[in-house]
């Protein structure tokens, strides 16, 4: 067996074998991403980490490759969990999706809705199945600058922006202030589509709920009347 040193890190292991390859091996149920830091051989992994049972057993999941529990925690040892929304098109069907501290996967959609409420409905439902202290991970700036900033705000202005327009989805800024008002939640942003396992994984959850959603209607594009059609040239 290869040697190597073995250290926690967010979401996964860092392995550093003795040839000199630093791995950052991150735990996802869906699918196991290598990214290796430092590969005297480029993007394959080097001899000394061609063994998959090793690098499952150095992250103490076994040769079955079972989940450790609980499996994601930050540095601080505060659960971690993760959000995502999106509506397409939108507006339109759109779908939320939720990764848990403990690994557990959650999803939904509405037939009509934005962007914007599906990325709320995502983090209401993550602080819905959570308790206590938590590291919320979303790559919408909306929810988290909404929440940890303009909200303030807009709460002294009663539910008003600058400009003295109501705020757009308030009922659900609402709830999801009610739900993060007594405990301790770091925002933390990530940008999407980037590689961060437990995003992608939001991500692929998103368009999971989407289609769970019967006889969604799409817009179509409206076809032009018979008489504004464009005729053939010379007809």
């Amino acid at each position: 067996m290869a040697l190597y040193r073995a250290r926690p890190i967010p979401y996964g292991v860092k392995l550093t074998f003795q040839d000199g390859t630093v791995i950052n091996w991150y735990k996802d149920s869906k699918r196991r991403t290598v990214y290796a830091e430092r590969n005297p051989l480029g993007y394959r992994l080097p001899p000394s980490a061609t063994r998959l049972e090793e690098i499952l057993a150095a992250m103490d999941l076994g040769k079955a490759g079972k989940k450790a529990s609980p499996p994601w925690r930050d540095k601080e040892g505060r659960p971690v969990g993760a959000f995502d929304g999106g509506a397409n098109p939108n507006p339109g069907p759109g779908g939320w999706g939720v990764v848990l501290p403990d690994d557990r996967e959650l999803c939904g959609g509405e037939a009509q809705t934005t962007n914007n409420r599906m990325e709320l409905t995502g983090a209401i439902r993550l602080l819905e199945a959570t308790e206590g202290s938590l590291r919320a991970i979303g790559d919408s700036r909306y929810v988290i600058e909404g929440i940890t900033n303009w909200i303030k705000k807009w709460r002294e202005r009663s539910w008003l922006t600058v400009s003295g327009s109501p705020v757009e989805n308030r009922d659900l800024w609402e709830r999801l202030d009610q739900l993060a008002a007594s405990r301790r939640i770091v925002w933390e942003h990530v940008r999407g589509h980037s590689g961060h396992p437990l995003n992608e994984r939001c991500d692929r959850l998103c368009v999971k709920g989407r289609r769970k959603i019967p006889n969604a209607k799409r817009r179509r594009r409206a076809r032009p009347a018979r008489s504004a059609r464009p005729t053939r040239k010379g007809a």
